[in-house]
């Protein structure tokens, strides 16, 4: 099962840029105090230097110093939080979770859809899509309103097994009028492994033959399919 991105290196990451803008400030002030010192050196006695822009540089310095320290702070408190989502992902490698989507992965010959229909539908029928776009299977859906549960076996309409991966399901309903009914569909798949969003948008669950979801998108989670 993969797993991937709950380690360190989200830390690490996170604070790079402040340990920049940390560097940057403290070369910036020993230029700073060098310049001041050359000007003290040389200040005529009877006529000594006003220190009023110095102590407003310093105090200036010292302000820019602490936010620095702030958004390294921060910054650490957001990665640790993503490793912890991330960890916490990992519980749900081998259950079952299910999402808005018509799109889910057949695992070991067994698919699963829940399509909602509204009211007005007289018929439906169901079609399943492959990754090509090409239909493999046709079949007549419920239409009465309400939930309805579908497990597909894996197999083609001549009754041929297809092989793992991932399909889509297409619900084409209408009513007395002929006009075409929309309804909600949802899947629902094994999670796999977890591993780590690219665009930082949060933990990814992994559903097996290339499909992914963010975390926040699962509506629900399951110890089987059923």
């Amino acid at each position: 099962m993969a797993v991937d991105g709950v380690s360190s290196s989200s830390t690490t990451s996170a604070t790079r840029s402040s340990s920049i803008s940390q560097a940057q400030l403290a070369d910036n002030f020993d230029t700073f105090l060098t310049l001041l010192t050359t000007q003290l050196r040389n200040q005529d006695p009877l006529n000594p230097m006003d220190t009023h822009e110095f102590t407003n540089q310093l105090v200036l310095f010292s302000g820019v110093e602490q936010q620095i320290r702030q958004n390294q702070n921060l910054e650490s408190l957001i990665a640790l939080q993503v490793i912890g989502e991330q960890a916490s992902a990992m519980s749900y490698i081998g259950k079952y979770v299910t999402s808005e989507d018509s799109t889910t992965a057949l695992q070991e010959g067994q698919a699963n859809w829940t399509y909602v229909m509204p009211e007005g539908a007289i018929s439906n029928t169901l079609r399943i899509v492959d990754a090509d776009g090409n239909v493999v299977r046709t079949m007549e859906g419920q239409y009465t309103a309400g939930r309805h549960d579908l497990t597909w076996d894996g197999k083609d309409d001549n009754g041929n097994q297809l092989a793992d991966g991932v399909y889509t399901l297409r619900v084409s309903a209408l009513d007395r009028d002929g006009k075409s009914v929309s309804a909600a569909i949802g899947m629902s798949a094994r999670v796999t492994g977890v591993a780590k969003d690219p665009d930082g948008l949060g933990p990814v669950l992994s559903l097996g033959e290339g499909l992914n979801i963010l975390l926040d998108k699962v509506l629900t989670v399951k110890e089987s399919a059923g």
